[in-house]
């Protein structure tokens, strides 16, 4: 017989400082120099930076090679650095500014319908300059108006920088519009290294950035933020261990708990796929505030959740991979093997999961 103890999430500091990197695989020789990445509709789609055509590519994330070829037309590849979507829209952020010199700097906007519906695009242009700099003299590595990473959040686009002189990163609001910009920084804070990607969950409303210091890759998490003000959140740095690059370029959430990442070929190895295991569930509310009832205790083969605002249940095991997802308010876990599992329940009117604890004996 199995038997189920129910608890609550704040009891376990073990899973929660728990960061798990992965390798899953190495990718194609034909995106090396990978530098963004997003999920869209279970697709993976990668772009390699500056020297490429403008071009994305669906990746096989069992291989690491190429399904699917996009051309993007009115655009050019000066040196895209990441990509982030909407519900609508995709946009290919062209902001690679190593030297701190350029006056092109733009964000390519498609359709995700046209995306999915044809191998050639065409492209709206969001052009952009900041409204803060100044001096537009040449300085290689030696700039804080390089950019690599940038989110899709609240209706707007925010580009956080790669900050060479400092080791800061600016966070600068771009509309979504196409148009010609000067576009203000909104807040900025300590990264302690150079920002080289980010995503925005929406499942948990957790900003991650991916970067490097020296030779070391490093995660940044941002929770509880309001607005823009991501400074004024609780941040979390920590550093990972890769077996291949460790040029992390790019993040994408995949789960409350998940995110792939690529790395470029160069320091360490191969370009490469990786997948990251982290404590995303941080940002869920308190969850003694739920009156939802999951029961019973102990339970052989059925677990009943009690509360008329079902809308549904995402299974994780210790280890954060999801198992299944049920809209049921019994739910047949027989099937599950002994150990830790997380209830993360969707309610109608809630924007945050109530999550359950269970351990099955």
């Amino acid at each position: 017989m199995k038997r189920f103890l129910l608890g609550w999430l704040f009891c376990l500091p073990i899973l929660l400082q728990a960061q798990q990197v992965s390798t899953v695989t190495t990718l194609n020789a034909a995106i090396a120099e990978t530098s963004g990445l997003i999920q869209l509709d279970g697709k993976f789609i990668t772009h390699n930076d500056s020297g490429d055509d403008p071009t994305l590519y669906e990746i096989d994330t069992l291989t690491g090679s190429i399904d699917r070829v996009v051309l993007v037309r009115s655009a050019n590849n000066v040196d895209w650095e990441d990509i982030c979507k909407d519900d609508t829209y995709i946009y290919i952020a062209d902001i690679g500014n190593n030297n701190g010199n350029r006056t092109d700097l733009k964000v390519y906007r498609i359709s995700i319908d046209d995306y999915e519906n044809y191998d050639t695009v065409t492209a709206e242009t969001i052009a952009y300059s900041y409204s803060d700099q100044t001096n537009f003299t040449s300085a290689p590595i030696n700039t804080n108006f390089d950019a690599e990473a940038i989110i899709a959040y609240n209706d707007s686009l925010y580009i956080f920088t790669k900050n060479w002189i400092n080791n800061r990163t600016n966070i600068y609001a771009l509309p979504t519009a196409p148009g010609t910009y000067s576009i203000d920084r909104v807040d900025n804070f300590w990264a302690n290294g150079l920002v080289t990607g980010a995503d925005y969950n929406t499942e948990t409303g957790v900003v991650v950035l991916t970067g490097y210091s020296l030779i070391f890759p490093f995660i940044i998490e941002i929770r509880d933020f309001e607005g823009h003000l991501f400074s004024e959140g609780s941040r979390k740095r920590y550093n990972i261990t890769v077996n291949q690059s460790v040029q992390i370029e790019s993040i994408t959430a995949i789960s409350y708990f998940e995110y792939y990442l690529t790395a470029e070929a160069g320091t360490g190895g191969n370009a490469a796929l990786y997948k990251l295991t982290t404590d995303a569930v941080l940002g869920i509310a308190d969850q003694q505030k739920s009156d939802i009832q999951v029961y019973p205790n102990p339970s052989s083969n059925l677990i009943n959740i009690e509360g008329d605002d079902l809308i549904k249940v995402l299974i994780y095991d210790n280890n954060g991979n999801l198992q299944f997802i049920s809209k049921e308010h019994e739910i047949d876990i027989s099937s599950l093997a002994s150990g830790i599992y997380y209830f993360m329940i969707h309610t109608i009117g809630s924007e945050e999961a109530i999550v359950r604890q269970i351990v099955v004996d």
